[in-house]
């Protein structure tokens, strides 16, 4: 047996089975499960560590464990946030966050020196494919999302419906939600309400021309790096978490104005209100009408994004730097 005495010891408290959750809650479930799969080979979980570690979302923080360094590993999506949940992450001692972004919107109310960035990872099997220009099948634009305004599908709605992509017979647009266990199709859109395998989503990703991704918020932005590291083309709006990968060099980024976003709980019901952005329709059309000009150039940026994912964001990057940061501070 492996001796493991010298190796950084982690009390893990977040364990959540993927298939348990939906929505937001899921992408907490992939990001904790996946991220201690690959810290699991470096350190050691164990309830007698002295660091404790919980990987939640803010308004799920409601106390720390007494005697042991508490670090919180957390998100929001806004400029401004809830109250209560501003208190339950300053019951932390120390926090940790998946973007500079969200680490910046944090020092509003922790100390700046006590936040760290570990950005998230896609896992190889988001394999990069080298596209073409479609002749024998339609142009296909692809969104991915939970059924939240947050994901930007009412943005796609509107821009479906104030141009002439719903009538013309080259394109389609793929929704793929959750929610409804069917695919329907209604002219040239598709809306796929399946829970898909990692394996068959890779397939839709494969599948797709341009990644059409308008949030109004990221924590980080996970489909967008899958998608990108597939090499699909991507137009998403440059706000939030998604700055620290996603650039003009290597996708087409849409502007925001700010303004009153709702906040959506698991059951769909709103829980409050706060400051967030909303991606300009006008310009994600003339995105997508350049990409579709202008293939080739597209596929030239989709190749570098992928290149970019590969090489600085990965998941074993990510548990490493985890448990430097909690190393570093417990000296």
């Amino acid at each position: 047996m492996k001796n493991t005495s010298n190796r950084f010891k982690i009390h893990w408290t977040t364990w959540i089975p993927e298939e348990k959750t939906i929505g937001n809650a899921f992408g907490y479930a992939v990001h904790n499960n996946t991220l201690r799969k690959y810290v699991e080979k470096i350190a050691d979980i164990t309830p007698e560590a002295e660091d404790v570690l919980f990987i939640v979302a803010p308004e799920f923080f409601k106390g720390k464990v007494p005697g042991k360094r508490n670090w919180l590993f957390t998100m929001f999506e806004a400029e401004t946030m809830p109250k209560e949940w501003i208190e339950n992450i300053q019951q932390a001692d120390f926090l940790i966050t998946p973007s500079t972004w969200v680490r910046d919107l944090f020092s509003k109310w922790f100390d700046k020196e006590k936040i760290f960035v570990v950005n998230h990872g896609v896992e190889p099997v988001f394999a990069y494919k080298k596209r073409k220009i479609p002749h024998n099948k339609p142009f296909r634009f692809l969104w991915v999302g939970a059924p939240n305004p947050r994901k930007g599908w009412e943005e796609v709605v509107a821009i479906w419906e104030k141009t002439d992509f719903a009538k013309l017979p080259g394109v389609e647009l793929y929704l793929k939600t959750t929610k409804y266990p069917k695919v329907v199709r209604k002219g040239n859109v598709i809306l796929d309400g399946r829970k898909l395998s990692t394996k068959d989503l890779i397939r839709l990703y494969h599948s797709a021309h341009c990644f059409i991704f308008p949030t109004r918020g990221e924590g980080f932005g996970l489909t967008l790096a899958e998608a990108m590291r597939t090499g699909l083309p991507c137009i998403a709006t440059e706000y939030s978490g998604v700055t620290d990968f996603f650039d003009a060099d290597v996708g087409y980024p849409v502007s925001h104005f700010l303004d009153e976003v709702d906040i959506i709980d698991q059951t769909g019901e709103k829980v409050q209100s706060v400051t967030g952005a909303f991606p300009k329709v006008e310009e994600i059309i003339e995105r997508m009408i350049e990409v579709v000009g202008d293939y080739k150039t597209a596929l030239k940026k989709g190749e570098r994004a992928s290149k970019r994912i590969r090489s600085k964001f990965t998941w074993p990057l990510a548990a490493q730097r985890l448990v430097n940061i909690m190393q570093e501070q417990a000296c």
